[in-house]
């Protein structure tokens, strides 16, 4: 909304040709600021907003010759993509990473045996956790041998949680890594999302 905002005030006293042309530009630079500055799940509200400048840069081009036009699109396409972080933001779900020395009852830790001496094992599997919240683990599988996991956000739509996760080297011990995720709520359906674009979302649930 501020971004819209001030764009609104620097190019209403410019002509329209310069207006077009600062409209784009901003557009690019938020666009090569999301990929290349942040970068992965984190840098995409960005890419969203640049799409917004696009998108406003484009509708202005048909729309300049209308005082009342120019008005509006300058409130009706912020308001969308407010509306459009709002819907984003409310469907976020509470999470938290599970130290794994507290992973000490029979169920997991005997879990936890399995995928260590069967590598091939990929996905996730469902545990019940304490105060409410049922716990994800996550095991990448051997051939991710030396990596750590990070979750950097857990959100969901009407179907399915989705977890976005960053994997990296990082000398780690473990035969399969492996993560555990408490979560508030959990869909029926999980999706797994790695930044490199890895689907681990195919994995047991019980």
């Amino acid at each position: 909304m501020i971004v819209f905002g001030l764009a609104y005030v620097f190019v209403k006293g410019i002509k329209d040709r310069t207006q077009l042309l600062l409209l784009f530009s901003l557009g690019i630079l938020i666009l090569v600021f999301s990929f290349f500055v942040i970068g992965g799940f984190e840098g995409m509200p960005y890419a969203v907003l640049s799409l917004g400048v696009f998108t406003l840069a484009i509708l202005y081009f048909f729309l300049k010759k209308y005082v009342i036009g120019k008005k509006i699109l300058f409130i009706g396409v912020p308001l969308i993509i407010a509306i459009h972080i709002f819907i984003g933001f409310i469907n976020q779900v509470d999470y938290r990473v599970v130290d794994k020395e507290r992973l000490t009852d029979d169920e997991t830790g005997n879990y936890i045996e399995k995928i260590e001496k069967d590598t091939s094992i990929v996905g996730y599997k469902k545990f019940k956790g304490g105060e409410g919240e049922d716990f994800l683990l996550i095991s990448m599988g051997g051939e991710r041998k030396g990596n750590t996991i990070e979750v950097l956000k857990v959100k969901e739509d009407s179907e399915k949680t989705i977890i976005c996760i960053r994997t990296s080297y990082n000398k780690n011990p473990e035969p399969n890594p492996y993560i555990a995720v408490a979560l508030t709520r959990i869909k029926s359906k999980v999706v797994i999302l790695d930044t490199d674009g890895t689907n681990y979302g195919d994995g047991l649930f019980d």
